[in-house]
């Protein structure tokens, strides 16, 4: 439905106008999705049977990823330890752990769940922390008996999702290509990732993400074998228990790029040089253990060459391999058969002077071949789905591989013949080399299914310029948008960009409306709590 608007000669300023027309338009919208949510029989009985009070839903403000993780921890002190333990999380709900940042958290506060290790956006920071936590806050003796929690595929309230395949049991998707959308002079490798899909009944919708199980580089696996002064073949324990190979289980089961703290301490327990023993004692040791994190697997066995565990030994040491989890870049209305993925590769020379990759992206863009497959999973939008209002404006403000999403949203506009408008705000390095999907948006434009794009190259010029910036440059028309209902959407980084648009976004609001910052505070929170600001960072 299409949300009416105060009209122009309403006795409000024109601040005041905007704020009603923004506060309708959610307020309308939550009305028709539940209205859109009864069955017949439940329309004709609503009047005779009223509903149960709803519960009240428990405020956790440190639920941002904007914040750092001293001042989450500030905000959930005093609350119970599940709830402390979620502060430590990045706060993204990625899934990428199997669990929201919730559920993950009263998985290891009831002891169900004994892997510290999971939160790959936290990284060792979190891991550090949670380790802490479980240390400084026991279980007390209701928790401790308290009933397993199941890592549940979404929140609740949202809708259901049915599909064969999942995190556990993934589909081997056919690789069909990698395109490069950067042009050649870029300072990126940016690849468009075309998987075949077909037959296997997975469905997925704008705003979703795929998980991708991608195997170790063979050449790196090869080179953590010849520094354990192994052969390959020895028996290890496998995932879930099952008895693999070295090489195989190097290969697809663990992580062998950044050690893990117990991979340390076990280097440490076996070194026979002490001067190794030592050393690597005083690693664990500095910061917390943070020292850690500019070191590889291969980098530990490099520098600290007395230290030769066994094969099995080594292997329970690292932690598991994880899927990684990239926005879908399609629509399957548009493309039945196929998801697409934008896809930044990952290379880099690390402060030892050895080069590094990413195990993903370098295997979608290097390794794997045409008509091989990959193990893909659909991962469901928690909160970045698309309004079902096709009128809906929308402003999607994304930098580098976060324009993904976005070009799934208008295919489906386009493909479904929604009329809203929606505005586009990129951003990358420079306009030649990395304008990522650029044929494709004229084409949008020229169609009517893009309204408006505003692009910010920070290095064609000499100060450098951001999405945010181009926001700022554009508050009167991006206030204007919002008093007639448009939902903003942000993708990528969550420390960096997605702070500074969200720092914009205030800026703008108290600006415009006239708002003290508590004011343009809470009217950004509401926008947030009615769907209308969704953000899907890393």
């Amino acid at each position: 439905m299409s949300v009416p608007l105060l009209p122009e000669t309403a006795p409000f300023p024109l601040a005041q106008r905007a704020w009603l027309n923004g506060f309708f338009a959610g307020l309308l919208s939550s009305a028709a999705a539940a209205a859109a949510s009864q069955t017949p029989s439940d329309a004709s009985t609503t009047a005779a049977v009223a509903a149960p009070p709803a519960q009240p839903e428990e405020p956790m403000p440190w639920h941002d990823p904007a914040l750092p993780m001293d001042e989450r921890l500030r905000l959930a002190e005093g609350r119970p330890r599940e709830r402390v333990f979620m502060a430590a999380m990045a706060q993204l709900d990625c899934g990428a752990c199997g669990y929201l940042c919730q559920t993950y958290a009263e998985a290891i506060a009831s002891g169900t769940e004994r892997d510290l290790t999971k939160c790959s956006p936290g990284g060792r920071e979190t891991a550090r922390k949670l380790k802490e936590l479980v240390q400084l806050l026991p279980p007390t003796s209701k928790s401790a008996g308290a009933p397993a929690t199941s890592p549940p595929s979404a929140p609740a309230g949202a809708k259901p999702f049915e599909v064969k395949y999942d995190r556990t049991n993934p589909y081997p998707a056919r690789f069909v290509r990698a395109t490069p959308l950067s042009a050649t002079g870029s300072a990126k490798d940016v690849r468009h990732v075309v998987l075949d899909i077909k037959g296997s009944g997975i469905t997925y919708q704008p705003g979703d993400s795929l998980g991708v199980y991608a195997d170790n580089c063979p050449e790196a696996v090869q080179e953590v074998i010849d520094l354990l002064g192994a052969k390959g073949a020895e028996d290890v324990p496998g995932i879930d228990g099952q008895h693999a190979s070295l090489r195989e289980a190097l290969a697809r089961d663990y992580t062998i790029t950044h050690p893990s703290a117990e991979l340390a301490e076990l280097l440490a327990r076996t070194a026979t040089d002490p001067a190794d023993a030592e050393q690597l004692r005083a690693l664990l040791a500095a910061e917390t253990g943070a020292a850690l994190d500019a070191y590889h697997v291969p980098d530990l066995l490099l520098k600290y060459r007395s230290a030769r565990p066994a094969a099995a030994d080594f292997v329970a040491s690292l932690a598991p391999l994880q899927p990684r989890l990239y926005s879908i870049a399609s629509s399957q209305r548009v493309h039945p058969d196929e998801v697409h993925l934008t896809v930044g590769v990952v290379r880099y020379t690390n402060e030892f002077g050895r080069p590094c990759r990413g195990v993903a992206s370098t295997c979608l863009a290097e390794r794997v071949r045409p008509g091989q497959r990959v193990r893909v999973f659909v991962h469901p939008s928690h909160a970045f789905s698309m309004p079902s209002d096709g009128d809906t404006p929308l402003i999607m403000i994304g930098a580098g591989t976060g324009i993904a999403p976005f070009r799934a949203f208008l295919e489906h506009r386009k493909a479904a013949g929604e009329r809203g408008m929606t505005w586009l705000f990129f951003g990358d390095q420079r306009a030649a080399f990395d304008s990522l999907y650029r044929d494709e948006l004229d084409q949008f434009a020229r169609g009517g299914v893009l309204t408006h794009v505003d692009a910010a190259f920070s290095r064609d010029q000499a100060a450098k310029v951001y999405v945010q910036h181009r926001l700022k440059e554009r508050a009167t028309q991006v206030w204007d948008w919002i008093g007639a209902g448009a939902a903003i959407y942000v993708c990528g980084d969550a420390k960096r960009m997605a702070a500074d648009v969200d720092r914009a976004l205030r800026e703008i609001v108290a600006e415009q409306g006239g708002m003290d910052d508590a004011r343009a505070a809470a009217f950004v929170a509401n926008l947030a709590e009615n769907r209308r600001y969704l953000r899907d960072v890393y």
